[in-house]
């Protein structure tokens, strides 16, 4: 067992959740509901609420909720007095009607059942990864299942016990409680709700004040009210202040009393090129631009009473300076809906595309209007986890620190010891005895998939308690609970109340077969990929393999498995020799080169490969040696330096030969050396194990953060249902691969079709949550007809949204590569 240290990335913030709600015809209530309850817990605006329907998620907002990567998946809590909000006097009280509100008010924060609120909430947790553990007889254990405006936060910190300051005096700018409609969700949505919705209709308000709102609400980079909150008195709430409000000019939102210390940051430093315009009246199309706007900071939603008629257009003058603002920073606007018909987004991105500002341009700028009608396209809103941003406590989301661990020889890695993780040291959130926030614990570099397929207690380190953190796979590494679950002691110190988990980074091969056994598989290295890591082992690393099998040094390699069985036909420039294998049925005869064949083979200068066959033969992947015959039974083999005499011994019939003129045959010329390649190296070539080999290379070199397993194969119950020739990470895609020397999926034996042979290949993918199924060969082509089987097998899926996407890569192993994703 090694021993190590290497680099970890810590980072503090608050929780993530999605809330679940009705999307029936009551929605914009459940939806300002749910945004009350976020709008009361610390960093609550960062929170998604995602409409279902009777217990189901629309996939496009299951792909973006998989994205979002929620610690916690809570449905919205329905009570007694909700239902009364929605349909007075639907709760049957047999008493008069004093008596009924009496009773109404006693018993108005019971929770009633929610059948399809479960269902939902169950669904959206089994696509993602929240924190939840698999016990012993595979059921899901889980301590947070729902939300309630009436408190009793579990996990969730109330905004008044996230600051160290008490006496916090101000103005804040909210949604009014009995503001429905569109506009209230929309208000609430970027506002917040100091105070419980009541149910109500659209605000009666002069036409100028609801565009005004509008443009406000559309040009999204406002972060406080203070340009419209003194013109709606109902939009002010104030907190341990009198008098007259209109002194005050300064309107922050109520939501950020949610974002006490945070900042918001991204993943990378690949922004995303896009903004989303929603258009739409349901759930959806508002959820849609919600978890949009909470993932990457760009987004807006527009009811159809905002664009359906010319005169409601006209009243939007924010729309052109957003999409000037948009295309003078080279970003896209993207027009989607879920409800709205194609003709409606193509009407409203004609609409944009012809703005008013084209006609002041100057003669110098004439190709601005172009950029501003490119800038506008009707494309649905996608899911991009590289640039989603996450709301992080400051100048405590990038902390770097070594940590000893111990290496497997899968090569996984674990802690030896939990290291002591950093407390919080804002000065805003320093004494907040009651807070609770998530760690993410990343190891350098990043080299599994996240956010998916592996069960929290499978990245703890062996022999760690399971029940005693809470840990689970997060889109930006090892997320845990900071709270140590365990007896403490009331007096106790605050630092033995926090979690200090040893925690485990699988090798991807190691997440494979674990993400396998969460659906009742496993993986494992096929025999091809056995061969493989014994090259590892030889090479030193996989990188060093991949480059030698890139360059011309693989002529060479393939050059000693001759398919010609003598060495004129062979070799006919005198460059080795072919000699019996020796008890190989697969390769009845092998080859030897002398230094100059390999110069031949490879093309390159004698003095510049010198050096690069001494490496080779320091890492014992050639042996040099003399090519000898025996003067007893004449079998003529190759005798490597190392076990080289002066009488050498024969290995067929094991008589002793003298190293003289007549074991080597040369007519008084001393001997020549040649040289032997390991013989696992030979198997490897001769099973084409190249292949993948250089796939990974094409990839590795398009890749900013790049790791793979190749050659592993998918089995259920014992039996072998799949297999794939690598599995990679490329920048925090996976990807399940199929590299051949040939450009059809036909199966070898004949048995069986190429619909079946790409069905096996999807049906890997999806066990592992593969983001892409590739393709790969040698060939310039690949063959149209397996092209097409892979197709129709990845639209077999169901939900479509979970099925990858089709890439195929060809000349595999030449300077012009090809590679391009299919649509």
């Amino acid at each position: 067992m090694q021993f190590d240290s290497v680099p970890i990335q810590v980072a503090l913030r608050p929780p993530r959740a999605v809330i679940l709600f009705d999307g029936d015809d009551h929605w914009h209530y459940w939806a300002r509901m749910a945004l009350h309850c976020a709008t009361q817990v610390w960093g609550g605006q960062g929170f998604a609420v995602i409409p279902h329907h009777n217990g189901k998620v629309r996939p496009e907002l299951l792909a973006m909720i998989r994205v979002y990567d929620p610690d916690y998946v809570v449905a919205l809590t329905k009570t007694v007095a909700d239902i009364e909000q929605v349909n007075p006097g639907s709760i049957n009280l047999p008493v008069e009607e004093v008596e009924r509100r009496r009773h109404l008010e006693m018993i108005g924060d019971h929770a009633v059942p929610d059948e399809p609120g479960r269902v939902a909430r169950e669904a959206v947790a089994s696509i993602c990864s929240p924190h939840r553990r698999r016990e012993e007889d595979g059921e899901w254990d889980e301590d947070v299942h729902f939300i309630s405006a009436s408190g009793g936060w579990q996990r969730f910190t109330p905004v008044e016990d996230a600051t160290n300051n008490s006496y916090r005096r101000g103005t804040y700018a909210t949604a009014p409680e009995h503001w429905g409609g569109a506009l209230g969700v929309a208000l609430t949505a970027r506002c917040g709700a100091a105070l419980r919705p009541v149910q109500g209709a659209e605000p009666d308000l002069e036409e100028a004040q609801v565009r005004q709102l509008w443009n406000w609400l559309l040009w999204n980079d406002y972060r406080n009210a203070d340009q419209i909150a003194p013109l709606v008195y109902e939009m002010v709430v104030r907190e341990n202040l009198t008098g007259n409000f209109s002194i005050y000019n300064e309107f922050p939102l109520v939501f950020s009393k949610t974002r006490n210390g945070l900042v918001s940051v991204y993943n990378s430093a690949r922004p995303r090129k896009a903004a989303d315009l929603v258009l739409g009246d349901t759930a959806d199309d508002f959820a849609l631009a919600h978890i949009s706007e909470r993932l990457y900071g760009r987004s807006v939603w527009m009811p159809r009473a905002l664009w359906d008629h010319e005169a409601a257009r006209a009243g939007l003058h924010h729309l052109h300076p957003l999409i000037s603002r948009i295309n003078r920073e080279r970003r896209t606007l993207l027009i989607s809906s879920l409800s709205e018909p194609d003709d409606a987004l193509e009407s409203m991105a004609a609409y944009l595309r012809d703005s008013p500002f084209n006609a002041a341009v100057s003669e110098p700028q004439q190709d601005f209007p172009e950029r501003h009608r490119e800038s506008v396209q009707v494309k649905p809103a996608t899911a991009d986890p590289e640039s989603a941003s996450r709301l992080v406590i400051a100048e405590q989301f990038d902390i770097k620190t070594q940590v000893g661990v111990h290496h497997s020889d899968q090569g996984s890695i674990e802690m030896t010891a939990g290291p002591r993780y950093p407390d919080i040291a804002h000065p805003a959130l320093v004494g907040c005895e009651e807070l609770q926030w998530q760690v993410d614990v990343s190891f350098m570099p990043h080299s599994v998939p996240a956010g998916r397929g592996v069960d929290g207690h499978d990245l703890l380190a062996s022999e760690e308690n399971r029940h005693l953190t809470w840990v689970r796979s997060g889109r930006d590494g090892i997320s845990f609970e900071s709270r140590k679950w365990d007896f403490v002691h009331n007096g106790w110190s605050r630092a033995s109340k926090l979690a200090e988990p040893r925690l485990r980074r699988p090798s991807l091969a190691t997440w494979a077969d674990l993400a396998a056994k969460s659906s009742g598989r496993s993986m494992e290295y096929s025999p091809a990929g056995s061969r493989f890591m014994s090259l590892v082992r030889l090479w030193g690393s996989p990188e060093s393999v991949a480059e030698t099998m890139a360059s011309p040094m693989l002529e060479v390699l393939r050059s000693f498995n001759p398919s010609a069985k003598s060495s004129r036909e062979a070799y006919p420039g005198g460059e080795g020799v072919v000699l019996a294998s020796g008890g190989s049925a697969s390769q009845p005869r092998e080859g030897y080169l002398y230094f100059k064949g390999i110069v031949q083979f490879h093309g390159g200068e004698p003095e510049v490969l010198r050096d690069e066959v001494d490496a080779l033969l320091k890492l014992g992947v050639l042996k040099r040696g003399l090519v000898l015959g025996c003067m007893h039974c004449g079998r003529v083999a190759f005798i490597a330096i190392d076990r080289l005499s002066q009488n050498n011994r024969c290995l067929r019939c094991d008589g002793s030969n003298p190293l003289t003129a007549a074991s080597w045959n040369r007519d008084g010329i001393e001997p020549a050396w040649f040289y032997d390649l390991h013989p696992i190296v030979r198997d490897f070539l001769h099973e084409n194990g190249e292949v993948p080999v250089l796939l990974s290379h094409h990839l590795r070199l398009n890749s900013r953060t790049y790791t793979d397993a190749p050659e592993m194969e998918l089995f259920k119950e014992g039996k072998r249902v799949a297999e794939a020739d690598l599995i990679a990470l490329s920048d925090r895609r996976l990807l399940v691969a199929e590299a051949k020397s040939s450009n059809h999926l036909r199966p070898k034996t004949g048995k069986g079709t190429r619909l079946g042979a790409a069905r096996k290949k999807v049906r890997l993918a999806t066990a592992l949550h593969a983001d892409e199924v590739v393709l790969a060969t040698t060939h310039e082509a690949w063959e149209d007809a397996s092209i097409e089987a892979v197709k129709t097998a990845v639209g077999e899926l169901t939900p479509t949204w979970t099925a990858p996407q089709v890439r195929i890569i060809t000349a595999l192993g030449t300077d012009h590569v090809r590679d391009e994703h299919l649509s």
